[in-house]
């Protein structure tokens, strides 16, 4: 058998086969693609929340709140004293007039609250932009204590709730890489038991071909196929999961958000969907060769 007869018996037998047990193979691309999903929502939301962070460290800013008390003067001055510091790259004075309007547009419902409190119910305040060399929390940190003076109520740096949440980052990597190993360890032995039972219905065959000098690779292979076209299907169908989940999650978070945060969520990059997929096949092709070679093992002896 030349090698073009070889490869289109392969071919031939397996889509034969998979068209034979159309039910098996559905369930086992289904397994394969619910697995897929769970890990494609956990890297999603990894991405997005790194994108976040990456925002933040790209936009690092201290907030400066004036006191209620004060004069246009030595807010100017203040102004300008910060703006010559060299760790400030921009400086903007924002009134109470522009902090109500800023609130206003992004928390609906939001003016009746502020009228209650009356005329300047936000208080005037100094956005500062830090330059890119001092992002860390220590620098943000040592800035803000640089500029405290009288004039100013509060100041608002957040460096310890980044901090937190950077924390909360990495265990959640930590967390996610191990429940996406039980993940696909799962869906392995549930697709590897359903591709046995597509085995053992052509049990009779098998033998018969190993009888007359078939080899194991020959008896094999058109099981690697089945499993790998059941991954592509399952990785693929995934993908379209993950689209559905992303275009519902980015109508219904923004709209229930009131502060956008970091813009819009990001669906994956191509990379990481061809990764899927790609993992999807890895895990088809693991399944059946576990299956076969089992079979093969038992038949053997």
């Amino acid at each position: 058998m030349n090698l073009t007869n070889y490869v289109s018996h392969i071919l031939r037998r397996s889509l034969r086969s998979i068209w034979e047990n159309l039910y098996l193979n559905t369930m086992s691309s289904l397994v394969i693609a619910a697995s897929l999903l769970l890990l494609g929502v956990y890297v999603s939301v990894q991405v997005n929340l790194n994108n976040i962070v990456d925002t933040w460290n790209r936009d690092v800013h201290v907030s400066a709140y004036f006191a209620a008390d004060i004069t246009e003067a030595e807010r100017l001055n203040v102004l300008e004293e910060i703006h010559a510091l060299p760790e400030a790259t921009k400086v903007v004075y924002v009134s109470e007039e522009e902090a109500e309007e800023w609130l206003s547009e992004r928390v609906d419902g939001i003016d009746e609250s502020l009228n209650l409190l009356g005329d300047n119910a936000l208080p005037s305040s100094l956005e500062i932009t830090l330059s890119s060399e001092y992002s860390q929390p220590e620098e943000i940190k040592a800035f803000a204590s640089k500029i405290q003076r009288a004039e100013f109520e509060s100041i608002d740096y957040g460096v310890e709730w980044v901090k937190r949440f950077n924390a909360f980052l990495q265990l959640l990597k930590a967390l996610g890489t191990m429940l996406g190993i039980l993940i696909l360890l799962f869906a392995t032995f549930l697709v590897t038991n359903t591709i046995n039972l597509v085995v053992y219905n052509r049990k009779d065959e098998l033998e018969i071909t190993r009888l007359v000098g078939g080899a194991d690779l020959f008896i094999m292979l058109p099981f690697l196929f089945e499993g790998a076209m059941q991954g592509l299907i399952g990785g693929l169908a995934s993908i379209c999961g993950l689209w559905v989940i992303h275009t519902i999650l980015t109508t219904r978070i923004q709209d229930a958000l009131a502060l956008q945060i970091a813009g819009e969520l990001q669906f994956l990059p191509f990379l990481y969907l061809l990764l899927l997929v790609c993992i999807g096949m890895l895990l088809g092709l693991t399944a059946a060769f576990i299956a076969t070679k089992r079979f093969l093992g038992k038949t053997s002896s």
